[in-house]
């Protein structure tokens, strides 16, 4: 999914178009990529996953920055990566608390 997700940020063109609006891409991918990690490393810390997430939404932007592929770094991009994760990792909290409440409603 990260290869996915840089494969969109820099690619220019047609392919780097798959999804049209900018922010979109950027509200899809931090959405879907803490979900992702969540499921894969639950034992990692919320504030961990989101630290990396937003270092890695600014690696995206900086890469943009220096290098001539036809993209623009856009702040307002990596703010919208930051939003989406927070979501993101919010509602994963919210679903295990859920997860659990039920299994101990089932347990008694």
């Amino acid at each position: 999914m990260a290869l996915v997700v840089t494969f969109l940020a820099l690619t220019p063109g047609p392919m780097g178009q798959v999804v049209e609006s900018g922010p979109a891409r950027h509200l899809l991918a931090f959405a879907a990529l803490p979900v992702l990690s969540s499921l894969a490393w639950p034992q990692v810390k919320p504030i961990w996953q989101f630290l990396a997430f937003a270092l890695f939404g600014a690696a995206i932007e900086i890469a943009q920055l220096l290098m001539n592929v036809g993209r623009l770094a856009e702040w307002d991009d990596w703010a919208n990566d930051l939003i989406a994760t927070a979501v993101a990792l919010m509602l994963v909290a919210a679903g295990r608390t859920w997860l659990e409440r039920q299994a101990r409603l089932e347990a008694r």
